[in-house]
Formats: C-alpha cells, sequence, structure tokens
C-alpha cells in the first residue's frame, strides 16, 4: 500500500521542529509549516519506493557528528557516532514499527527506546524506586541488567533486510531499506 498524505502529515506534525536537519537541510518547522507540499513529497516518495524515480543522494546519507562519551578524547572508540538523516525516512521506520506493533512482533523486553516507551532513564528510575520501596519494607529483591553495547552495530545489514523481509514487510520497503543500508 502506498504511503497515504495523512500519514506524511501525522509524522511531520510529532517530528521536533529544529532538531538537526539531515542532508536536505529542511528544519522540521518548514515541513509543518507548508502542508501543500505534503502531497509532492508523499508522490516522490512513492515514486521513489515503487522504482520509478532514483532516490536522491541526500535522502539515503546522512550528517554524522562524533559525540564524545568518556575517557581520553583522543582515542576514537570514545566517541558515538550520531547520524542525522532527513525526516522523510523516519515515515519508513513507522511503517515498519507499526508491523511489528499489528503482529505482537517486537517483545516488550525491546521497546526501552520505542518510541512513546519509557526510555533506558525512566527504566533505571523506576528500578530504584522498586528497590528503594523493597529495601524499605525488608523484601527480598533480585534486578539484573543485561548491556547489549553496540548490539545493532555488529548486525550486518544483509541480516536486517532479511528480518524484515520475514516478518512480512512489503517486499517494496524491504528493497528500499536495503538500497537505504546499502548507500
Amino acid at each position: 500500500m502506498p504511503i497515504q498524505i495523512t500519514e506524511i502529515t501525522s509524522y511531520f506534525s510529532k517530528a521536533h521542529n529544529w532538531k538537526s536537519p539531515g542532508n536536505d537541510q529542511i528544519q522540521n518547522y518548514w515541513l509543518k509549516a507548508f502542508p501543500a507540499t505534503h502531497r509532492y513529497i508523499t508522490k516522490n516518495f512513492n515514486a521513489i519506493i515503487e522504482e520509478q524515480e532514483k532516490p536522491p543522494d541526500w535522502l539515503t546519507t546522512g550528517i554524522t557528528y562524533l559525540i564524545p562519551k568518556s575517557g581520553d578524547s583522543k582515542e576514537v572508540r570514545n566517541y558515538r557516532p550520531i547520524t542525522c538523516l532527513t525526516t522523510q525516512t523516519g515515515i519508513i521506520a513507522k511503517r515498519i514499527t507499526t508491523r511489528l506493533e499489528e503482529q505482537s512482533l517486537l517483545p516488550a523486553e525491546q521497546k526501552g527506546c520505542h518510541p512513546e516507551s519509557k526510555g533506558c532513564k525512566d527504566q533505571l528510575m523506576i528500578s530504584t524506586v522498586i528497590y528503594e520501596d523493597s529495601r524499605r519494607r525488608n523484601k527480598n529483591l533480585s534486578i539484573a541488567w543485561i548491556n547489549y553495547q553496540k548490539a545493532f552495530d555488529s548486525v550486518p545489514h544483509s541480516w536486517v533486510g532479511k528480518s524484515i523481509a520475514l516478518v512480512g514487510v512489503n517486499s517494496k520497503i524491504v528493497r528500499f531499506c536495503k538500497l537505504f543500508m546499502e548507500k
């Protein structure tokens, strides 16, 4: 099913106005401020997905910033890469997420960074409250955390493509994602 104008409008309405833009250099504020453009964005985006148009380089590449974590700033491993992609790429991610949720394919344990869910800091705060309550009431408690450091980075892109195909994501979206990851 092609992407609908309502999906574009809904996605743009929730985007942060002044976050760093991708290679298109368009701030989300302007995408919201000119809804008349949503029809053209939808048409062109669908043409790219349907292979009627070649994706422009600005759509499939991003600007990467290295954010210092901790330790010696001269060591490359002490930096975390953050890539700013165009807002339009998030529409594909939303489609995939919707598919996973509709089919109950995303375990609750994997939703720590999922939109509209509690993030890592929230989870740690909840754990702290539970711990303090248990300690105050002299109750037994067992807690374990598993650190999946750099888990996504160690998964080959070919596996990502096969995984989204296996869960029934539209073949055109899978092909688009594979093309996107190649670039």
